[in-house]
């Protein structure tokens, strides 16, 4: 049984390293990440907002976010209402960011979806969707024991 939970490590450990978007940009990934979820949002979201739909801390959003609002890729806007709140927006230049890195932000998943098909890329994505709700139920657990 351990044998084939290391096989298992192995092919998710190699398929992070095989299917890396724009491994080359000049803008760590998770800022790339970040920035096309915010671009991707109907509506502009705040950090607390992006932490939970992301599966981050707000920590690690704030980190990832600051380089990004100083780059002139997203812009804030307080909250009247409550000053210490405010969302998030791509600005132009953003957007033109967002542009010039999709082609191969998302040439992984295109090749995936063309190579598997898209009845099985989309039980790939189920399935990996199912994995990460056990994962994050079971931190949760440890992190929170009765």
């Amino acid at each position: 049984m351990e044998l084939k939970h290391l096989r298992m490590n192995q092919t998710l450990n190699q398929f992070n390293r095989l299917s890396p978007p724009v491994a080359n940009a000049k803008r760590p990934l998770s800022q790339q990440n970040l920035l096309f979820w915010v671009a991707a949002e109907a509506t502009p979201p705040t950090p607390t907002a992006l932490a939970e739909a992301m599966g981050l801390t707000k920590a690690a959003i704030t980190k990832m976010l600051n380089p990004l609002i100083e780059d002139g890729l997203l812009t804030k806007t307080v909250d009247p209402a409550d000053n210490r709140s405010f969302t998030l927006s791509v600005t132009e230049t953003g957007k033109q960011a967002v542009r010039d890195l999709a082609g191969n932000y998302f040439q992984p998943m295109r090749t995936l979806h063309d190579g598997l098909g898209a009845e099985k890329f989309a039980q790939l994505l189920n399935l990996l969707d199912e994995a990460n709700a056990v994962l994050i139920q079971e931190n949760e657990r440890r992190a929170n024991p009765v």
